[in-house]
């Protein structure tokens, strides 16, 4: 009873607050917890967030980006089969 009150009570700065951290938290839980659809299978790929994709699990040296990449495929993700970069 008491968050009722206190969410009856709040300002709608504070409310919208609540409701964004309870959206983004929802959707990361979908996403790490959801059920999957019985479509294609895809190929493993980096642990990503939305909005801000894989940058959060990157290094943050550049001079180390090569040794990641290298760990990842030989760990988790398998061979490079195909780098697509820029346009047609």
């Amino acid at each position: 009873m008491e968050l009722v009150g206190l969410l009856l009570g709040a300002s709608a700065t504070e409310l919208l607050l609540v409701f964004t951290v309870l959206c983004i938290s929802l959707c990361l839980l979908y996403q790490r917890f959801g059920v999957r659809g019985g479509g294609r299978k895809l190929p493993p790929t980096m642990t990503s967030l939305p909005i801000v994709g894989s940058l959060p699990f990157m290094p943050s040296k550049p001079e180390r980006f090569a040794e990641f990449c290298i760990s990842s495929s030989k760990n988790k993700l398998g061979n490079v089969f195909l780098f697509y970069s820029g346009s047609k």
